[in-house]
């Protein structure tokens, strides 16, 4: 039996000192990162959507309201092209990157992901814009869809080439953000210059406006990753590298999609069989939830690494390894919840209120903030296993239910119905993501 000396003991009293305060420097710093991160995404969301809020308020007060329909419909799209267009690519970069980043300078392997994924992104684009000229030669009714669409185009096409996967790979997901917002100040600047002209003229500087914003966006992100040294490098395409992105890509975009596809029925169906203030009330409510979910899902987006790091270790990935990895963003939607509810249950209970019958509406869709933050949670720790399909099949068969369940209640029910209905949505989703842990877990 060998006995440590009093020398050795002090060494090793030394190096566990040592070795504590190196922990807690590390864990300080992080948690600073996670801060600076989440404010820049916070600080992008009110600078760039804050400003076209700001703009089209102005407009509204000065009869602009033309101007704004046409723009609402057409830059609502141009969004969803944009969404379309990433195909799920940034979430596979930053899972990618996330697992590489100790390395002081990306792979041959990362250049060639990104490579591959730009040219899926870029047939996407293609044929999205393929789309979008037979639209605006054949159907388009008026000058502002056709300039709108010829101008926007460039943007779309360059967005193939974003590096949004990249910088959240490297825990900059703030200066994501942050450059993102560029996109949005531009079309605010272009609905100012677009007031009072014609419809063509209007249609040609908004969609202008998109493609410069897009193109100073990209620029403003690769400025900064070579400032680290993330160069681009091309490297030949494969055909397997293809089609594994491809799968992996598109069951990531149909994340997208039944979300996109339940809000629409949503809409349909409160319109026809609600009315339209009751329609008014319920999308005022909507609005408030996706704000307070998308400022989780800036959370979520810093967390991603980190997720992707813990999960790349030994041992099985459970419910309680998913939440327990999540607790910040499980407590903010706790709290923004509960916080929504106890708020517009005030507003509800004072009659004379101007905000009176929203802050009743608010009340009934307070909780699901709570449980689509719960389907956003889950859906994140099977992102960060690399289970993109299961997710995507979850999500699409809550679409579904949660559908059919508001078609059948919202007669009898009204708004209580489509409450039903939304909730339906996560609770299935949710239910056949844990019973997919539960079978990994078992195998």
């Amino acid at each position: 039996m060998v006995e440590l000396g009093s020398s050795d003991l002090k060494s090793s009293r030394s190096t566990s000192g040592g070795n504590r305060i190196s922990d807690f420097l590390k864990s300080a710093r992080i948690r600073r990162q996670w801060l600076v991160n989440v404010s820049l995404l916070i600080a992008g969301l009110g600078l760039g959507q804050g400003a076209i809020f700001t703009v089209q308020t102005a407009l509204v007060a000065s009869g602009e309201l033309n101007l704004l329909a046409r723009f609402g419909v057409h830059y609502s799209f141009a969004i969803l092209a944009v969404l379309m267009i990433d195909a799920g690519g940034s979430i596979i970069l930053a899972r990618m990157v996330a697992r590489r980043s100790a390395r002081e300078r990306p792979d041959d392997n990362v250049w060639q992901t990104f490579c591959e994924m730009s040219a899926i992104r870029l047939s996407i684009a293609c044929l999205l814009a393929t789309g979008a000229v037979v639209y605006a030669l054949c159907f388009a009714s008026d000058e502002f869809s056709r300039w709108y669409i010829a101008m926007a185009l460039p943007g779309l096409l360059l967005w193939a080439f974003n590096a949004v996967g990249l910088l959240d790979g490297l825990r900059m997901s703030g200066v994501s953000g942050l450059t993102g917002s560029v996109a949005y100040l531009c079309t605010a600047a272009g609905l100012v210059v677009a007031a009072h002209r014609s419809a063509g003229a209007a249609g040609g500087v908004l969609g202008a406006a998109f493609s410069i914003g897009y193109l100073v966006t990209l620029v403003a992100q690769w400025v900064v990753l070579g400032r680290l040294g993330w160069l681009p490098r091309y490297r030949k395409l494969t055909r397997v590298g293809l089609l594994a992105l491809a799968k992996d890509g598109f069951a990531l975009l149909f994340q997208l999609v039944p979300g996109q596809i339940n809000m629409r029925a949503q809409l349909v169906l409160t319109t026809s069989c609600l009315g339209l203030e009751t329609t008014a009330l319920f999308i005022y409510a909507k609005q408030i939830v996706t704000a307070l979910t998308q400022i989780l899902g800036f959370v979520l987006r810093v967390e991603f690494p980190a997720l992707v790091d813990r999960f790349a270790g030994p041992g099985r990935t459970t419910l309680a390894s998913i939440i327990g990895a999540q607790k910040t963003s499980l407590f903010l939607a706790t709290a923004s919840s509960i916080a929504t509810l106890a708020v517009s249950a005030i507003a509800a209970a004072v009659p004379s209120f101007s905000l009176h019958r929203a802050g009743f509406v608010m009340m009934l869709f307070a909780p699901t903030i709570w449980t689509v933050s719960l389907s956003m949670i889950m859906t994140q720790g099977l992102a960060a296993m690399g289970a993109y399909t299961v997710s995507a099949r979850a999500l699409a068969i809550g679409s579904v239910a949660g559908i059919i369940v508001t078609y059948l209640l919202i007669a009898p029910l009204q708004l209580y119905g489509v409450v039903f209905g939304e909730l339906t949505f996560h609770t299935v989703t949710f239910v056949m993501m844990y019973r997919y842990l539960c079978k990994a877990e078992a195998n």
